[in-house]
């Protein structure tokens, strides 16, 4: 019978670790993000409607930020280039309207402080290009940068001291029956 008490402890202490673990992770994941979205501005390439962030020639980009291109589904793109040299981390895909994908490019690094930066891609076939500037100050990360980036930390510590409050309240239960 202790046994099955002990259990039935252990069971609903891990169900409140794993429930609210979860519950924080994906609050923030959802919600928060390390990297700037950019403005944006759509410009007719071979009559087809695209949208490019940073806009061209745009000044004090953030120094987090992303590239942006949202064109049809069908368009294929191809060759991007960023001078001077930004390695990209990674690319997202997603549907930003019923026939428009947005691709988002996550750089491997921040942009350098007042740098001119030269975008070039391919889009079906068509040559696209535009520059923007970073901004000159230093990077300053705000809240969102750090609740993205330690987001499994913070959801860890928040799990531990929801189950340590939880297995006290269940202790002060055992304790006074």
């Amino acid at each position: 019978m202790e046994l099955t008490k002990k259990l039935h402890a252990m069971l609903l202490l891990a169900g409140v670790f794993a429930a609210s673990f979860l519950t924080v992770f994906l609050a923030i994941a959802l919600t928060q993000s390390a990297y700037s979205t950019p403005s944006k501005v759509v410009l007719a390439v071979d009559g087809m409607a695209v949208t490019l962030g940073p806009p061209p020639n745009s000044a004090n980009i953030p120094l987090d930020t992303t590239i942006i291109i949202d064109t049809l589904n069908s368009a294929e793109i191809s060759s991007l280039h960023i001078t001077p040299e930004l390695p990209i981390d990674r690319v997202t895909s997603e549907n930003s309207g019923s026939l428009s994908s947005l691709r988002t490019f996550y750089p491997a690094q921040q942009l350098k402080p007042g740098t001119t930066y030269h975008v070039s891609a391919t889009i079906m076939g068509t040559p696209v290009a535009w520059s923007f500037t970073a901004a000159s100050e230093p990077f300053k990360p705000g809240a969102s940068f750090f609740f993205a980036t330690y987001a499994a930390w913070i959801a860890l510590s928040t799990a531990a001291a929801a189950t340590a409050i939880a297995g006290f309240i269940v202790w002060q239960k055992r304790k006074q029956s």
